[in-house]
């Protein structure tokens, strides 16, 4: 086999997964406004789910269900443009980023709270510390003033 029947059996990776590269500026434009609309979605949960009732478990379970909508949504969109031969074709990409998704979201949940363990445990951020900002004329310090 020569150089030249080498070259033409050799796929640019490019052009098979995302087209011609003439587009590139179209891919690149669409992945930017997808990373910012879907990475914006759960943060936009977390900040106004449940504020009055601060009820951490449901604004985790919120978080959860948007994250999985938006892994849902991407992966359906990438389902398509590959455009699979079946439908368990199909249904195969979306479980893979569904199932990949929620186990990567429960081991930073678990990694987080052992951290949040680790750092009580040793008393890094003390909320009984005796340290607080002393504000002159505050009916509420402790202390009086010119007492500091």
């Amino acid at each position: 086999m020569d150089l030249e029947e080498l070259k033409s059996e050799q796929v640019d990776r490019y052009i098979e997964l995302l087209g011609q590269k003439d587009n590139f500026i179209l891919h690149a434009f669409i992945a930017v406004i997808s990373f910012l609309v879907f990475g914006l979605v759960p943060t936009v949960v977390y900040g106004f789910s449940f504020g009055e009732s601060g009820d951490k478990d449901f604004k985790l379970a919120a978080v959860a269900a948007a994250s999985l909508l938006c892994i849902t949504l991407l992966s359906i969109a990438k389902a398509y443009t590959k455009r699979p031969s079946s439908y368990f074709t199909y249904f195969k990409t979306v479980l893979y980023y569904v199932s990949t998704g929620a186990v990567a979201s429960l081991l930073s949940y678990i990694a987080g709270d052992l951290v949040k363990e680790l750092i009580e445990k040793l008393g890094w951020f003390d909320s009984a510390s005796n340290f607080s900002l002393m504000i002159p004329g505050d009916r509420h310090s402790t202390t009086q003033r010119g007492s500091y």
